[in-house]
Order: C-alpha cells, then structure tokens, then sequence
C-alpha cells in the first residue's frame, strides 16, 4: 500500500510541475464570461440556467482532464526510462498501475472540487442563491472522468499516444450515444442470431456516460437521490476497475 501511495503522491507533483492546475483559472474565466448572457427572466431561473450551463463547461473540463492526466502515464515513465527503475525496486505493475489511477483520480478530485466552489461562488456573488446541490453534479462528472481515465490508462499500456486519443474519443462519443443512435442500429434493427448476440454484448460492454450527466437535474430540478449517486458509483466502479484489470493483463506479460 505505501508504494501505491508514493507513486499516487509522485502523479500530483507531477500534475502541479505541469502547471495543469492552471485549468482550474481557466475555467473560472470561462464561468465568468458567460455569466452576462444570463437570460434577464427570474432570479430562480436564473440561476438554474447557470448551474446547468456551469456543469455542461465541468463535464468537458473533466473528460479533457482526465485524458490529459492518464494518456502519457505509462508512456511517459517508458519513454524517461523511469519505469525501469520503479519496476526494479519490490513495486509491481499491479500497483504501478493502481498507484498512478489513484494519483490520477486524487488530482481529478482536487480540481474538480475548486471547480465546483468556483461555480458556487459564482452564482451567489452573481445571483445571491447559494447552490450547494452543485456538487452532485461535479460528483457524478468525476465519475465519468475515472472512468474515462481508467479506460486512457488502460490503453497506454499498449498503445501509443495518437492511438490512444483518437481511441479514447471514439469511446467517449459511442457512450454516450449508446441509449440512443447505438440502441436502434445495433439492437433494434438487428437481424438476428450472430449478429443480434454480437450487437448486445457491444451494447453492454460500453458503459452509459449519460448517466452521469446530471446537468438537468441539477440545474432544474433540485437534484437527485442519494441512493442514485450511490447507483452511479458502484456502475462507475464496476467499469473503471474492467479497464485497469484489463490494462493489466496485458502491461504485465509486455516486455519493456
């Protein structure tokens, strides 16, 4: 457990060295720009636009981040010759791989949260409406960044960087069309037998990025449930753990 946690703690140094945290600034500038096309209805309304509006620029922010932070993990460390030198000393790939995902989503985590204070104090100073239910929505886009980042870091260990990102685009986009372009042409309009088996099992070993898009509901509707947060969690967690177990089988039968 402790070199999980010194290699996690060494991912956020490397993170703040980068100068990444500086997105964080960025996306307040962004909140703070939009803040005057605020439609001129209701103050409720008002800040219900906002917060939607604030989530939608947090789920991108997070997806964007999530990538940044997990594409050039195991690539990096190769290509510096660092990697040699962790994997000499009583440290596994297993945990290799565990402590750079836990120092990735301990960072996702930090950022996301002064996201969500940016956004909180935004709309009090603008509006005078204090949104604390704002963090169930920069809960549930942490969520779909671990996962995003699970999947990126899988492939890096594989994969080159292009590969990865042209891949980790196209996965990002497919799940969250699932429940609609790809439930009709894959699944509805199957033919059968072969193809009707294969479309499923390619339905369901992607996961539904839309259930973690709680901008609406957030925004207009007060809201959701505890027990739907804890839903999302085990589903986010199911699916980030597939891909590092899957990420794993092959980083440690490579030869580097």
């Amino acid at each position: 457990m402790r070199n999980i946690w010194t290699l996690a703690v060494t991912v956020i140094r490397d993170t703040a060295r980068k100068k990444i945290f500086y997105v964080v600034l960025l996306f307040g500038l962004s909140i703070i720009s939009i803040s005057p096309l605020i439609p001129t209805f209701e103050l409720g309304s008002q800040a219900r636009f906002l917060r939607d509006i604030s989530l939608s620029l947090t789920s991108l922010f997070g997806v964007i981040l999530a990538v940044i932070l997990s594409i050039n993990q195991v690539p990096g460390d190769v290509g510096k010759r660092t990697i040699y030198n962790l994997l000499s000393k009583p440290v596994s790939r297993l945990q290799y791989l565990v402590g750079k995902y836990l120092g990735i989503l301990m960072t996702l985590a930090i950022i996301l949260f002064v996201m969500g204070l940016e956004i909180l104090v935004l709309i009090y100073a603008r509006l005078q409406v204090f949104s604390p239910v704002i963090f169930q929505g920069v809960f549930a886009v942490f969520l779909e960044s671990a996962i995003i980042a699970a999947f990126c870091l899988g492939l890096s260990t594989f994969v080159t960087v292009p590969v990865n990102a042209f891949a980790t685009i196209l996965f990002y986009m497919l799940c969250h069309v699932k429940t609609g372009f790809l439930h009709a042409k894959l699944i509805d309009e199957a033919s059968g037998g072969l193809v009707k088996i294969a479309s499923w099992t390619f339905y369901y070993v992607i996961p539904n990025l839309e259930n973690f898009n709680l901008s609406e509901q957030v925004g207009y509707a007060g809201g959701v449930s505890w027990t739907f947060l804890a839903r999302i969690s085990g589903y986010a967690l199911l699916f980030a753990v597939l891909f590092l177990i899957i990420g794993h089988l092959v980083f440690r039968v490579k030869d580097l």
